[in-house]
């Protein structure tokens, strides 16, 4: 069984190397990737990830604005 992650940062860069360490452990499954505040709360009900790593300086909304909606 695997881990669903969704990774949610603004460089393109960065998401492609975080996803390909953690997809090359065999046991994570990278299952959705954005690049800003908005879109990552319109992607998160459809791919339902066990974790969220959250870059905090993104455009539209920041990650920290993200994780207020979140828990509201």
């Amino acid at each position: 069984m695997s881990i669903k992650v969704m990774i949610a940062d603004d460089h393109i860069l960065m998401r492609e190397g975080i996803k390909q360490l953690l997809e090359f452990d065999g046991s994570i499954d990278v299952v959705g990737e954005v690049s800003d505040g908005e879109e990552c709360l319109a992607k998160l009900p459809l791919v339902r990830p066990e974790v969220l790593l959250l870059d905090i300086n993104m455009p539209k909304k920041t990650g920290l604005d993200v994780l207020s909606e979140l828990k509201d």
